[in-house]
């Protein structure tokens, strides 16, 4: 929207390659507070994108609000040697002190290994939804 109605005030923080994809003029470069900060940014679709190892899969869950479910979820992972890689909590809508995890982990969804975890994981969680997989990012 900024690229067809310019405003004077207005900028967007992005990619050098989307201000050349929109025309965009680039106002500063480097602008994060620690050079080595990273930004995802995910493309949602309804088919799964061609295989690239090595991959990384994120998946949402919930947990019965029971002592010790978080951490028999996550031995699913450690258990086949699965390295998680990133996990987050965010607070349930309507539901005090119960919790929805974010987790990435290295691995493809149809690793088997991975299937087994993602099994156990199932029979674990009150609720589990796979994101995806998609290609790990090379450093």
């Amino acid at each position: 929207d900024l690229a067809a109605n310019p405003e004077a005030e207005t900028a967007v923080i992005a990619s050098e390659l989307a201000a050349s994809a929109y025309g965009l003029d680039v106002l500063a470069r480097g602008i994060e507070d620690e050079s080595f900060n990273f930004t995802r940014f995910f493309v949602l679709g309804r088919a799964d994108p061609p295989r690239q190892d090595p991959s990384k899969t994120s998946i949402i869950f919930t947990t019965r609000h029971v002592p010790g479910a978080l951490y028999r979820v996550m031995g699913e992972l450690a258990d086949r040697g699965i390295n998680m890689t990133k996990i987050e909590s965010r607070p349930r809508r309507n539901r005090p002190w119960h919790y929805l995890f974010y987790v990435d982990f290295e691995g493809h969804e149809d690793d088997p290994d991975v299937q087994e975890a993602l099994m156990g994981i199932l029979k674990q969680a009150s609720f589990l939804k796979v994101l995806g997989s998609y290609p790990a990012a090379q450093q």
